[in-house]
Parts: C-alpha cells; sequence; structure tokens
C-alpha cells in the first residue's frame, strides 16, 4: 500500500532523515519506533505532505505522492492524528469532526446537516456523542485523543497514521485507546503506522516494527526479534546495559 524509498531530507545543516526505506501493506500494523530525535514525526510529516523530502519517492497505492500537497494526500485516503493534539479549539467536538467529514472527501454536494449525521456516527463511535457541543478546549487529554481519532477517520482513510497516541495517558487509558484503536482498524478497514514510545502497547498491536535512530533505519521485524535486537536495546537505554 504504502512503499517508502530511500527517503531523506535536510533542514539547513541538520539531516534528519537519511536513506529510509520501508514498506507498509495493506491491512497491516506496523510500528515506527526509535529515541526522541530520531526522525519519525519527521517521516510522518513527509507522508502527510507537511514537508517535502530533499530526496527519495513516496508510493500509496502504486502511484507517486512525493510532492503532492496535503490535502490532496488527505482525499487519496491517508489521514492522521498528532503527538500534541490539534483539534479546532475554539468549535464544538461536533463542528471540528464535520470539518473532516466535509473536507476528506470529495463530495462538493454534501448539505451541512448529512455531514453532522456522518460526523455524529464517528462521535458515537469513539465516545464522544455525549460531548459533542462541548468546546474542544474544555476536553481533557483522552478525550481529545478520541477526537482527533474520529475527526481522522472521518475522511475515511485507506491508511491511518498515528503519532504516539498514548503520550499522556494512564494504563486504563491506554487500554482502553487501544481497544479503541483496534475496533477502528476492524470496523473500518484502515491500516496503520504506529509512532508509539509505549513499548508495550506497540509490541502488542505491531505485526512489524521499523526502527529509526539519528534520522537512519537501524532495524526492521517483528516485534519479538526487534525486543532482542542489542543494537534497539543500546539506542534505548546505552551500551552499558
Amino acid at each position: 500500500m504504502l512503499d517508502i524509498q530511500n527517503i531523506g531530507i535536510n533542514f539547513g545543516g541538520l539531516r534528519a532523515l537519511d536513506d529510509v526505506s520501508f514498506s507498509v501493506g495493506k491491512d497491516e500494523v506496523v510500528g515506527l519506533i526509535g529515541p526522541n530525535g530520531a526522525g519519525k514525526t519527521t517521516m510522518m510529516n513527509i507522508i502527510c505532505g507537511v514537508y517535502r523530502p530533499t530526496e527519495g519517492k513516496m508510493f500509496f497505492e502504486g502511484n507517486e505522492i512525493t510532492r503532492i500537497p496535503s490535502d490532496r494526500i488527505c482525499r487519496l485516503g491517508i489521514s492522521r492524528t498528532y503527538q500534541i493534539p490539534q483539534p479546532f479549539y475554539a468549535m464544538t467536538a461536533l463542528a471540528g469532526v464535520v470539518t473532516a467529514v466535509l473536507n476528506g472527501k470529495k463530495r462538493p454536494h454534501m448539505c451541512f446537516s448529512d455531514a453532522g449525521l456522518e460526523a455524529s456516527y464517528y462521535l458515537e463511535f469513539v465516545g464522544l456523542f455525549s460531548k459533542r457541543d462541548e468546546l474542544a478546549s474544555n476536553l481533557n487529554l483522552y478525550e481529545l485523543r478520541m477526537l482527533e481519532l474520529a475527526r481522522a477517520l472521518a475522511t475515511t482513510p485507506k491508511l491511518l497514521l498515528l503519532d504516539e497516541v498514548m503520550a499522556g495517558l494512564n494504563p486504563v487509558e491506554s487500554e482502553r485507546a487501544l481497544e479503541m484503536i483496534w475496533s477502528a482498524q476492524e470496523q473500518f478497514g484502515v491500516t496503520l503506522l504506529w509512532i508509539e514510545h509505549v513499548m508495550k502497547i506497540i509490541m502488542k498491536a505491531a505485526q512489524r516494527i521499523v526502527v529509526l535512530q539519528y534520522g537512519k533505519k537501524i532495524a526492521e521485524g517483528p516485534p519479538e526479534q526487534i525486543v532482542r535486537d542489542p543494537r534497539i536495546i543500546e539506542a534505548y537505554l546505552g551500551g552499558k546495559h
């Protein structure tokens, strides 16, 4: 489904990603892990069209998307959540998801009331229908995470990029979020590329793990192989461990 080929990007004199290649197959859950500053979110931003790579190519369902604007990438079927939630804080939960419904699909003739009904469906799915008239600024962190998930799903993605959805959640909330993501994958048939620092969660959820360090891919494989890789242990804990 997604094919990343030799992607590199420079920010001035900083080499943020260097010759990174990997793929994500349809219906897979692929984890993207690495220490802080490894380039994980930069890769997400490149896939979504926020950044344009210095070199390399990207293909989605066989079509090159390397230099396509982010709005067109969304309409092709790639959506995302953010490490730090970025809702429309001055909008209600419902209005924020309505915006995703109207802008995530090429449906210029859809009326606002129909978009509201569809947005309500996604809010109900993530357990926020009762909060539909609340301003996003009044929601707690777990609710903001679920609002982001609802908004991303409302664009009807084929590939969903998750950026540290467990950050800041307590263990009970993390398990609830994991169950919600599994339900979304099953109900909507989305493929997942997932950045996560909570190793217990990503090792349970992912079928395959890609590891970045200092902008380079240093390992790739099934979770049980990755957790035993000395390079991964050193990247996270340091050589003396």
